[in-house]
């Protein structure tokens, strides 16, 4: 069948779903897009965008735009109590995008959903998946919009980047293996004036008895504050004013891979195929990677493979996130010494950057 031809449904709007379409589009296809949310998420979840993502994003005209709105951000400093042992250049990648681009998740997928509608297709919101079959050579497909059950209907191909509950995942019968995190995180956007810090720079803080926090600027005087404590700025030490708070919120950190990312002519990707730690800003953008695979892989006509090319790499950076995330919690004096050592000694040879800095981009997995 012609790719133009195809029928493929889309269930979730986020930037994994975005990316999909967006990808797609631009090859040729016209897939539905559904979430059963009101419209693009008014929270600014992640905030980090990638080399490789603004790589792939770049032929839809959407990269341009992120540009246009976001903050590049050139150093992370990191911190063991009041201590500076660490400052990673990023503009020591070896990219022409060669920083990390600060920009809300909302600011996001607004300019992505408004990038989709001018290739002429619709997000179809408050849109709900609630019924999947296979049927012969086809995924029947059941879906309520605000409220009310739609007549059925068939799609060869369904993509499923509705997140970390996904729908499609379940009504799939795929298992999620895995485990969450029990100590509580937080998260703060706030209104910071007199900020002590480099502008424009991401701090983190490690300290002895296990508590961190992380800190990135989101716009002018803006910021967002991570933290593995009830209060996402209490571990951010200096001297500054809190203006205003935006937004707080708690979270557990989960650790979870689907046992496959595809099922006949199911796929997954995104916080549907997998979810970690958020430290290392790679969640969002490996969900942007496995949607310009799959569209890619569309096209090609080599769908089978999708699994076997992003299920490894979807391991790797979990099993990496996990143990960057024991390491910073540690309360070992032993682990602390040995960690703190390992932070001077990358500090004092920037050539030991790159390998990190490129798994953080996405130019090397």
């Amino acid at each position: 069948m012609p790719r133009e031809e195809a029928s493929i449904l889309i269930v979730g709007a986020g930037p994994t779903g975005l990316t999909a379409a967006l990808e797609l589009a631009r090859r040729g296809a016209r897939p539905r897009v559904i979430d059963k949310k009101d419209g693009p998420t008014p929270l600014s979840k992640a905030v980090g965008i990638s080399s490789h993502s603004l790589d792939v994003l770049e032929a839809s005209g959407v990269s341009s735009k992120l540009l246009a709105e976001g903050l590049k951000v050139r150093h992370a400093h990191f911190h063991a109590e009041a201590r500076e042992l660490l400052t990673i250049d990023f503009s020591l990648l070896p990219h022409r995008y060669n920083f990390l681009l600060s920009l809300p998740q909302r600011d996001t997928e607004r300019i992505m959903a408004e990038t989709v509608a001018a290739f002429g297709l619709d997000v179809e919101w408050r849109t709900e998946l609630v019924g999947l079959t296979q049927q012969a050579d086809k995924m029947e497909v059941r879906t309520r919009r605000n409220g009310e059950e739609e007549e059925r209907q068939s799609f060869d191909i369904v993509f499923g980047a509705d997140g970390a509950d996904s729908s499609v995942r379940k009504l799939s019968g795929i298992a999620f293996e895995g485990y969450t995190h029990r100590r509580q995180w937080s998260i703060t956007d706030a209104e910071i004036a007199s900020w002590p810090y480099e502008p424009g720079a991401a701090q983190a803080f490690l300290h002895r008895d296990g508590d961190v926090g992380f800190i990135i600027p989101v716009g002018d005087n803006r910021f967002r504050s991570v933290s593995n404590t009830p209060d996402a700025l209490a571990r951010v030490p200096g001297d500054y004013r809190v203006a205003k708070v935006l937004r707080t919120d708690h979270f557990h950190i989960p650790a979870k891979q689907v046992v496959r990312y595809q099922a006949a002519r199911v796929f997954l990707g995104g916080d549907a195929a997998h979810v970690h730690s958020p430290l290392g800003a790679r969640g969002m953008n490996l969900g942007i990677e496995d949607a310009a695979c799959f569209a890619r892989r569309f096209d090609d006509g080599t769908l089978a493979g999708y699994t076997d090319e992003r299920r490894p790499v979807g391991r790797r950076w979990i099993e990496l996130s996990e143990r960057i995330l024991s390491t910073a919690q540690s309360t070992n004096s032993v682990v602390q010494t040995f960690r703190n050592l390992v932070m001077l000694t990358i500090g004092a040879v920037p050539f030991l950057q790159r390998p990190l800095l490129e798994r953080v981009a996405g130019l090397k997995e």
